[in-house]
């Protein structure tokens, strides 16, 4: 015992110490490229101009390469700004104001908007109002097959429209756990169930502005030209519906069941199944007042959001109901507080400010003169950059493939109007969310990958269907849209 023990460590051990010469190898290496890509060859680029584009190399390859987490990354590429750009020849003592403005996404309205997404999903969570009702959408949609595929997706992406995509899955992975474990191991509708789950996770978040970073991170970048938030869904919800409709089509002709019915009571009252004990955990009972609250706080602040055209209040300022009302009535506390997505925020802020810095160098005119976009269809270009998008984004996080390909696309779209421009900002953020391909190309991915019940082939074939017909779908779209 004590020889595996020893064993155990010196493993860990040296996985540990290989793990941090890579993460510095890595790092190193991106720093070295970043460097010479930017500084060696000469380009029509002012000093600072110059000095961006390093900075958007070096988090570029930090993104893909993750040496460092990627909010750590936003932290940096914040922190290169402020010394390279803030300062005029690092003259610190010159009591410059300039480095502020690379601060100043910590403030944008934006990020009230994104944090008040968070908060009602712990509020959810915390109230078992997103497991109550994804249990009561299944068993009204009762057992048949295709009905428990289309309530799965359908849950799914409403939930996920309002809360992160990873909180959704693995939400309904609690669901799904003692389900599965009453269907018949030849019966390939476990699979359809998992995939299910994937499609609305990943495919929900286009429809509102908090339902992903790369959405917020677009609105960012387009500043008084951003949409609203029923402006966004206006954009969005079709596309995502059309894709959506098209892979739930896809899952039910490729793993059929070969039972007519499913039973879905095995479903009731279990929350939590852990593998350790092999056991169900019973859901903790929570006082019905809260649950209600809950309710109402959450449809005040989407219906407000929803109406925003009708009473011209911010988006920002109703983002405060939800932090305000959770806190008032005790739903959520200080530690609730503590376990929000920090880290996704600053990943966002990181982005902000890096297409700050794009555009007040002329890094973003130097790139759109690299593109010869004179004799190119706007939609066109469109579908190139969302096809883009989604082949970056099955390699890395959406979040940070959205930081590095959004600057580059509103500056080479804002060269043929300011309407396209817009369109490709969307388009492109959109498209991110069709990166599904392999079991780490996102969260919910990874979450039903740990089943054991899919496999790599499983994801290969709904993400490159999604691949595909996602940038076609999204750039048909706004084709039709320009016609209004």
């Amino acid at each position: 015992m004590l020889d595996t023990r020893r064993h155990l460590k010196k493993f860990f051990d040296e996985f540990y110490k290989n793990s941090l010469q890579n993460s510095f190898i890595t790092f190193f290496l991106s720093l070295v490229i970043a460097l010479a890509i930017a500084y060696i060859p000469t380009y029509t680029l002012s000093d600072a101009g110059v000095t961006t584009l390093f900075i958007l190399l070096f988090a570029a390859g930090l993104w893909i390469s993750e040496a460092i987490p990627a909010f750590a990354v936003s932290l940096l590429v914040i922190s290169l700004e402020i010394v390279l750009l803030g300062f005029s020849d690092f003259d610190f003592a010159s009591g410059s104001k300039e480095w502020e403005y690379y601060l100043s996404p910590w403030s944008s309205p934006l990020i009230f908007l994104f944090l008040a997404g968070f908060i009602m999903a712990s509020a959810a969570s915390k109230t078992k109002l997103d497991l109550w009702l994804a249990k009561r959408v299944l068993f009204f949609v009762g057992g048949r097959p295709k009905n428990i595929v289309t309530g799965l997706i359908a849950i799914t992406f409403v939930l996920s429209m309002f809360i992160s995509n990873t909180a959704t899955a693995a939400m309904m992975m609690t669901v799904l756990t003692p389900l599965l474990l009453h269907i018949k191991p030849s019966n390939p509708f476990s699979k359809a169930m998992l995939l299910s789950v994937v499609v609305g996770a990943n495919l929900g978040g286009m429809a509102t502005i908090i339902g992903t970073p790369p959405n917020a991170i677009a609105v960012g970048l387009l500043g008084m030209n951003a949409p609203s938030f029923i402006g966004w869904m206006g954009y969005a919800l079709i596309p995502a519906i059309i894709v959506v409709v098209i892979l739930r089509f896809v899952i039910l002709r490729l793993y059929p069941s070969n039972e007519p019915f499913i039973n879905l009571t095995s479903i009731k009252d279990v929350n939590h199944f852990d593998d350790s004990t092999k056991e169900f955990t019973k859901v903790p009972a929570i006082p019905s007042w809260k649950k209600n609250i809950t309710i109402l706080i959450f449809m005040i602040t989407v219906l407000m959001w929803l109406t925003g055209p009708l009473h011209n209040i911010p988006t920002t300022v109703i983002s405060f109901i939800p932090i305000i009302g959770f806190t008032l009535f005790g739903i959520l506390d200080a530690d609730d507080m503590c376990n929000i997505r920090w880290d996704v925020i600053i990943l966002i802020v990181g982005g902000l400010s890096l297409g700050l810095a794009v555009s007040k160098t002329g890094l973003d005119i130097w790139f759109a003169t690299l593109v010869n976009v004179q004799n190119m269809e706007l939609f066109l270009l469109i579908l190139v950059f969302t096809f883009v998008v989604v082949i970056i984004s099955n390699f890395m996080s959406n979040t940070a493939a959205a930081n590095i390909m959004l600057p580059i696309v509103l500056a080479v779209a804002a060269t043929l109007s300011e309407t396209g421009s817009i369109y490709a900002v969307i388009a492109v953020a959109l498209s991110a969310s069709f990166a599904m391909s392999l079991p780490v190309s996102t969260p919910p991915n990874a979450i039903i990958f740990s089943s054991k019940k899919v496999t790599t082939k499983d994801f290969l074939i709904i993400g490159l269907i999604s691949a595909f017909v996602g940038p076609l779908v999204v750039t048909a779209w706004f084709y039709l849209l320009s016609f209004f």
